[in-house]
């Protein structure tokens, strides 16, 4: 079991609140609508620290960052959006660790996992949330939330990369060991 010493946990936590800070600013850069879906979805920030917390702290780190980025959609009430974006960006980090090939391997599966675990996700939890959506209704979301999901899923793990591949280096001698998955 992967054990997080007080470097990284202090590093998850400061990507947690960076995740829930962005989760709170409204409007660009940090909230822009999704074309396909405009007021329903729309791209954000928020799991750009959680795959970094994934990348420089592990699974478990990573795990933590998620649920201190999302507490605070649950915090402002809005129990469907905190349960679906935590399944999302659980589905993406969860993907990505599991693998143990390369970056393009690993994000291939991570957005995947994402879209079909998301597919399974809304068509069964919109119908629960939302009483008024029928299944022909929430069929007809499926597939522009897929895509919404793989552009999603792939603004948070380019960027967060290449940061990582730029600060890896440095992570390491400031006395951290590497355990990236």
């Amino acid at each position: 079991m992967q054990r997080l010493d007080s470097k990284k946990l202090a590093l998850a936590s400061i990507l947690g609140a960076l995740a829930a800070a962005s989760e709170v600013i409204k409007g660009p850069p940090f909230d822009i609508p999704f074309p396909l879906m405009p007021g329903t979805v729309s791209w954000d920030l928020t799991g750009m620290p959680m795959m970094l917390s994934l990348l420089f702290t592990g699974p478990i780190g990573a795990v933590y960052t998620a649920v201190i980025g999302c507490s605070i959609i649950f915090l402002r009430g809005n129990v469907y959006g905190g349960i679906v974006k935590l399944v999302a960006e659980l589905a993406t980090i969860v993907a990505f660790a599991v693998i143990r090939k390369g970056i393009v391997t690993k994000s291939i599966a991570a957005v995947l996992s994402r879209v079909l675990v998301m597919t399974i996700a809304n068509f069964y939890l919109l119908q629960l949330f939302y009483v008024w959506a029928t299944e022909a209704y929430v069929v007809g979301l499926l597939f522009p939330l897929g895509i919404f999901n793989v552009t999603q899923a792939l603004l948070n793990i380019i960027p967060a990369y290449i940061i990582y591949s730029r600060l890896c280096n440095k992570w390491r001698l400031w006395g951290t060991k590497d355990n990236s998955p």
